[in-house]
């Protein structure tokens, strides 16, 4: 019987060209995926964001102020009096934030709180130093309102965010064993086991924990009208400071061997940081003082100038790039 079919095939150039198809429409695909990825995290930090907008407003309505943000060893914080004792380490904008919203156990913020490292207070009805988070024995003769036992201790806190959003991690857990600050002039160390909260970025980190990095807070200073260093190269009396999380920055990234932020370094570090943490925070489309050649160039507005500032480091991990996130939108009228 004679056949009248044949098998037939793929050539080897309709091989090629299908694959070659194929190539480019995955060469296309991809870049679109990552922007809609990408764009994806962003809208999630902006959602822990406003958590924490909506949980500072909560603290705010207890107890009449934001939390300070302070370095409690930075070198523009002014030494307590005796019998008032120094902190023995950093304790800066990032820990408070995440103590003011978790506590310092994850157990909730505790109302006497000094914002210590530590978690110590001073009580003048002892004349000593106490443990405000003591979760066994509470905090004894301290007055009227002493807490006579471990379960009014926690009966006496409050969590201000959900842990679900809060992305509390202990700072060894971000940065294991590197925990001295040493870069751009600034020096320090941190205790490992205070809390910090993550941003969205997480990665996988030598401690075996997935964390993002801290998200940076600083507090305005409301007492004071200008943002500017750049102008009269005083740091101390403007609205915002850069030293209460200088010394976070200063640790770097959390690689294995850090990175320095850009922020601490587009300039070469030094002083020159300042003036790269106002390039960040300057509303340049409110502007405070007119354009002379004695000052060329004009002292501008900071965003949310009468609250607080919070920063993402973003996909990159690095302070001070283009793709920070903040909890204000660059360019806005605030």
């Amino acid at each position: 019987m004679k056949r009248t079919g044949q098998n037939k095939g793929f050539t080897i150039v309709e091989m090629l060209t299908v694959m070659g198809i194929i190539a480019i429409l995955i060469g296309l695909l991809v870049p679109a995926l990552n922007q809609v990825k990408d764009y994806s995290r962003q809208v999630q930090q902006k959602s822990q964001f406003h958590s924490i907008d909506v949980a500072l407003e909560m603290f705010k309505t207890d107890f009449g102020a934001y939390p300070e943000s302070y370095d409690n060893l930075g070198v523009s914080t002014t030494p307590p009096v005796s019998p008032l004792a120094q902190d023995i380490n950093n304790y800066g904008g990032a820990q408070k934030l995440a103590e003011a919203m978790v506590g310092m156990d994850l157990l909730g913020f505790h109302p006497r709180s000094g914002f210590r490292s530590d978690g110590m207070n001073y009580f003048s009805y002892t004349n000593s130093y106490q443990w405000v988070y003591n979760t066994t024995n509470g905090i004894q003769n301290v007055g009227p309102d002493s807490e006579k036992s471990g379960e009014e201790n926690i009966k006496a806190r409050k969590k201000y965010i959900d842990m679900e959003n809060a992305n509390a991690f202990r700072m060894q857990d971000v940065y294991n064993t590197n925990l001295s600050a040493s870069q751009g002039g600034a020096s320090g160390v941190f205790l490992a086991t205070n809390y910090v909260l993550c941003d969205v970025y997480s990665k996988n980190r030598t401690s075996g924990k997935k964390t993002g990095m801290p998200i940076l807070y600083f507090k305005a200073r409301i007492n004071y009208t200008l943002q500017d260093f750049s102008i009269d190269g005083v740091y101390t009396d403007d609205i915002y400071n850069y030293d209460d999380n200088r010394a976070l920055v200063c640790l770097g990234t959390a690689d294995v061997t850090p990175v320095k932020h850009e922020l601490e370094n587009l300039t070469g570090g030094g002083t020159n940081a300042y003036v790269n943490f106002e390039r960040m925070i300057l509303n340049r489309q409110v502007q405070q003082s007119t354009i002379t050649a004695a000052n060329p160039d004009g002292i501008f507005r900071p965003y949310r100038a009468d609250s607080y500032i919070l920063v993402s480091a973003g996909k990159d991990e690095l302070y001070g790039t283009a793709d920070d996130i903040f909890n204000f939108e660059k360019g806005s009228q605030q």
